[in-house]
């Protein structure tokens, strides 16, 4: 049953017991841990609690910057990247320049 403070219960139909679980090999320990050590398991940061900070403080922030631009008026737009990398031919389909092209350059 929900505890204080919890706003959901879900209720379970059945459990399937996968395997046991050893506790001393779990790769992040309760205390804290390295920051460096954390980089070699990339899939396990969001579980930790610095990660898990970093991740509130940005959605805080960026939520705050967006709700700052849409009641000034402003739209939100994702512009395409244009870079120089050419990747599985794409960088043939279209050419960017600063030149007039319907002006021949001096010669």
């Amino acid at each position: 049953s929900p505890k204080e403070g919890q706003k959901w219960e879900l209720p379970v139909g059945s459990i399937e017991i996968v395997g046991p679980s050893d506790g001393g090999s779990y790769p992040i320990p309760p205390a804290k841990i390295n920051l460096e050590t954390l980089r070699g398991l990339t899939h396990m940061r969001p579980r930790t609690g610095v990660m898990g900070a970093v991740m509130r403080v940005r959605n805080a922030l960026a939520y705050a910057t967006h709700t700052f631009f849409q009641q000034a008026g402003f739209m939100y737009v994702h512009a395409p990247l244009i870079t120089g990398a050419d990747c599985e031919g794409a960088g043939e389909m279209f050419q960017v320049t600063t030149l007039d092209l319907a002006k021949p350059l001096p010669q």
